[in-house]
């Protein structure tokens, strides 16, 4: 059984449905010419969003991928708006050890909010600093996925290549403020 490194998860606009837009099934079809073995899920509505999220969960699972509309105060789906305290009510703990990647307009802006309810909600978010379209989210992406699962890279080199490709500072990476410690236990 193929492991996926990747869930996609999209929820377009009923114009973006309409015009027949999708950044997430293209997606899919780039990672799977780069070798990664990736999940599409598309939803409305928040029972479809958390049955999504619990997916997730899957250990082999590294990377979620949110495609959809965004502001500073949450992202759209196809009919409903989710505020950051909605996603923790929503996805606490399904997220835990995962980084996040948003393709959504402004995320970047607060996102970090996520961190204030659960500081380990997440391992990191990747997201866009302002407006972005299907296209740039689409090659951006693409890049950095490939970069992450081929190449010993850093998540900061990766980065730059997403900013050098779409522009300086569209995407901001954001680590989680949880640093987990271990103690070792010895005899005295």
């Amino acid at each position: 059984m193929e492991k996926i490194e990747v869930l996609i998860i999209e929820s377009r606009s009923s114009e973006d449905i309409y015009k027949d837009r999708s950044e997430g099934l293209k997606l899919k079809d780039v990672l799977k010419l780069q070798g990664i073995s990736a999940k599409y899920f598309e939803v409305i509505d928040k029972r479809f969003f958390t049955k999504a999220i619990k997916y997730a969960e899957k250990s082999h699972i590294k990377y979620i991928h949110f495609s959809g509309h965004g502001a500073a105060e949450g992202f759209a789906l196809t009919n409903e708006f989710i505020t950051w305290s909605d996603f923790d009510e929503l996805a606490w703990p399904h997220l835990k050890g995962k980084c996040l990647c948003f393709s959504s307009c402004n995320i970047a802006n607060g996102v970090e909010d996520i961190f204030n309810y659960h500081k380990s909600f997440c391992n990191a978010v990747i997201a866009p600093t302002r407006p972005i379209s299907w296209g740039e989210g689409l090659v951006a992406f693409s890049a950095l996925y490939f970069r992450a699962m081929s190449f010993k890279t850093s998540s900061d080199q990766d980065i730059r290549v997403l900013n050098h490709i779409v522009g300086p500072g569209t995407f901001k990476f954001i680590p989680s403020p949880y640093t987990s410690a271990t103690y070792i236990v010895g005899k005295t």
